[in-house]
């Protein structure tokens, strides 16, 4: 068993901006042919200015906003043998975005004045991955594979969503499921030469 943690935190200068950002990553090697790797990200950034919209007026206006960004992640591999074996990779993305009522005008001096501009410009962005993976060597050089993919997205405006609420919401979109095979032949040309 072992685990990797990281975190950084930090405050943009003249600024009342202020990150912070923390990976943990536990990892096990259940025998010599079956490993689990468990990550988790999570980055918090307050009081960040971020580009809203532009007005029919050509204003462009800025809002200020909090941005959280929530990453799960298991990847696995389990080995049947030398010559074939299972992978599943996972993750999930999740970025909700909150601005406040505060918003402002870009000016042509590149600072922001304020501006009575009004509106909901919340995020929830979400994004869902997994893959299952087949390996198979069957011949020096040749393999068959054969993949599983789901993917699940989803953006709204519902940002002040818990967790659990969160993923009830994403599991309401539709998802894409993919299947694929690739085959793959290695032919000695010299082998072949001595056919003919």
């Amino acid at each position: 068993f072992a685990m990797d943690v990281r975190t950084t935190a930090g405050k943009r200068a003249n600024s009342k901006e202020n990150y912070m950002y923390l990976n943990i990553s536990p990892r096990y090697q259940f025998t010599d042919k079956f490993q689990l790797i468990y990550g988790f990200e999570y980055t918090k950034i307050d009081n960040e200015k971020g580009r809203v919209t532009k007005l029919d007026t050509d204003a462009i206006i800025f809002g200020n906003r909090d941005v959280k960004t929530y990453v799960n992640s298991l990847s696995g591999k389990l080995n049947f043998n030398i010559k074939s074996s299972l992978s599943l990779s996972f993750r999930h993305y999740w970025s909700p975005v909150q601005y406040d009522t505060n918003f402002f005008e870009l000016n042509s001096q590149g600072r922001l004045d304020n501006h009575s501009y009004t509106g909901n410009h919340d995020i929830n962005y979400n994004i869902w991955n997994l893959d299952l993976n087949f390996m198979w060597e069957f011949a020096p050089g040749s393999q068959f594979i054969a993949l599983y993919r789901n993917v699940i997205f989803n953006k709204d405006d519902l940002s002040h969503l818990s967790f659990s609420k969160n993923l009830d919401n994403l599991f309401q979109e539709s998802a894409t499921n993919n299947f694929s095979i690739k085959l793959i032949y290695f032919l000695d040309y010299n082998k072949i030469r001595n056919w003919f």
